[in-house]
């Protein structure tokens, strides 16, 4: 007996806005961010722990794709899907635009593919200018040819427009010939039919002995794809989504393109994806270390035990990039947007942070230890690199800070272990200081016992995409998950969740 299993990314209508111009999209379709959340969806999946053999992409992808720069924009999504690492599968929908560029793009010419043991039909139906769709007969003749071909093989209908069951719709969604579809369907041995097109998407339903699956649309709210994994002939469905299924959230700490270490987060980008997933408040909080000094100095981190730099850096009018930045976040902030700094120690404890810049009118202070001062990488041992953040922490919180980043990522990133023991002692110097401990997946793991020991001594629980990349803003599945693990509940949040306490304004003028 042949073992078939297969699990399935489904992904459909993107709408993807990107180089070619634009009409005027739909207020609740966001082209504008499709790109990103299809970055997202395969950045879910990898906090989740889930690695699809397959993803197909079921037509819509672009917006506009009779543009002369819709190939370019094909190109963009087709890009996004090889960074993934997983195969995968895409057909055409209506807006795709001329078919050959299309299988240029996507090598779509062969329209039958076997993956884990099942067959996967591959259509590509064609639509007419008033949008009706139908499917030609010589596709529907293939069909039965092919499972002629390969009795006893189990067959998957790849299409975009829907086929089952009928929608009440002025709009013609399903194909005119749908009955003469169906029909050949069960007559091949279809188990499993996914479409698109109908944004709303429509719960899977059997009928005749195959499971009918419309995938709503990931380019409108709340951005939902399909997971579907098979078994021999047994089929789950789950569609998920990207948007925030909590209220309230608070983004703690996001970059910005004043941070040397992003990649591709910016603040205007940044704040769309935010607001369209969900997050109720975003703080931009950037690296004061990266403002003061250029970017050589700033990442060798010499400045830590070199006053001198410091002086130097602080003696300049505009301190590095600081007053530029403070310009900048005087014009990002809003009743949404709140702006802040990420500090470091420098100089047996002092705190990074100029006189002219220590009462700004900072919205949140991020204290953050990300090296530690005496530390030599291979050379400090275990317990002594412990006694060094230590005395980091304490000299850390006895700083007006408002949130510890990333506590204990320093031993990750320099190969040594975790010191569990030391889970209490910093829980009550945080409790003890009404500082709040951050929640944070860049490039960190987050242990669910010790934000339950900060939980239970008091201290307040901050959630922050740390987002350097801007696929990372408003991510906070993972943070959700592990207070779940840490048996703080949604329904704690109110209590247990870090709040800014006055927000400022305005600036000082400098």
């Amino acid at each position: 007996m042949i073992d078939r299993k297969l699990t399935i990314l489904a992904i459909s209508d993107l709408h993807y806005t990107g180089l070619a111009r634009q009409s005027a999209q739909a207020p609740q379709m966001r082209g504008e961010l499709a790109k990103t959340l299809l970055k997202k969806v395969f950045l879910r999946l990898k906090h989740m722990g889930i690695r699809p053999d397959l993803t197909l992409v079921l037509g819509d992808l672009i917006e506009n794709g009779n543009d002369r720069n819709a190939y370019l924009d094909l190109l963009a999504i087709n890009s996004e899907l090889l960074r993934s690492e997983i195969p995968f599968l895409v057909v055409p929908g209506n807006h795709d635009g001329n078919q050959q560029k299309f299988d240029e793009v996507f090598n779509t010419t062969d329209g039958f593919q076997v993956c884990g043991g099942y067959g996967l039909f591959l259509y590509s139906d064609t639509y007419s200018d008033t949008h009706d769709c139908s499917r030609p007969e010589n596709e529907i003749m293939r069909t039965k040819t092919i499972a002629k071909e390969n009795p006893g093989l189990p067959f998957i209908a790849v299409q975009h427009p829907p086929i089952y069951p009928p929608i009440d719709s002025h709009y013609p969604y399903r194909p005119t010939n749908s009955a003469e579809i169906i029909d050949s369907f069960k007559k091949a041995g279809v188990i499993l039919s996914l479409s698109g097109h109908y944004h709303k998407g429509q719960k899977p339903r059997a009928h005749e002995g195959v499971l009918y699956h419309t995938v709503p649309a990931l380019c409108e709210a709340p951005f939902r794809f399909s997971l579907i994994r098979l078994e021999g002939a047994n089929i789950e469905v789950e569609d998920m989504s990207l948007m925030m299924q909590t209220p309230n959230i608070i983004d703690v700490h996001s970059h910005s393109e004043f941070a040397y270490c992003g990649t591709t987060v910016d603040a205007a980008p940044c704040i769309a994806l935010s607001q369209a997933l969900g997050v109720s408040t975003l703080c931009i909080t950037e690296h004061t270390f990266q403002l003061y000094f250029e970017k050589r100095c700033a990442m060798r981190f010499k400045w830590q035990n070199d006053p001198a730099i410091v002086k130097k850096a602080w003696a300049q009018p505009e301190r590095g990039r600081m007053a530029a930045f403070r310009k900048f976040a005087e014009k990002i902030r809003s009743p949404f947007v709140k702006v802040g700094l990420e500090v470091d120690l420098y100089d047996k404890g002092k705190l990074l942070l100029a006189p002219e810049d220590m009462d700004a009118g900072w919205d949140i202070l991020i204290g953050a230890i990300h090296c530690v001062q005496g530390f030599v990488p291979d050379k400090t041992s275990q317990k002594e690199a412990e006694s060094l953040f230590m005395r980091d922490i304490e000299m850390m919180i006895v700083h007006d800070i408002d949130v510890l980043a990333h506590p204990f990522r320093f031993f990750e990133r320099n190969h040594l272990k975790r010191p569990k023991h030391l889970y209490p002692v910093v829980a009550g110097l945080l409790a003890d200081c009404g500082i709040a401990v951050e929640v944070n997946y860049h490039i960190n793991q987050p242990d669910a016992e010790f934000i339950r020991i900060c939980h239970e001594k008091g201290v307040s629980i901050a959630l922050a995409s740390d987002a350097h990349d801007l696929a990372e803003s408003g991510e906070f599945w993972p943070h959700v998950n592990v207070l779940k693990q840490a048996g703080i509940t949604p329904k704690m949040y109110p209590e247990a969740l870090f709040r800014l306490r006055n927000p400022a304004s305005a600036f000082p003028a400098t």
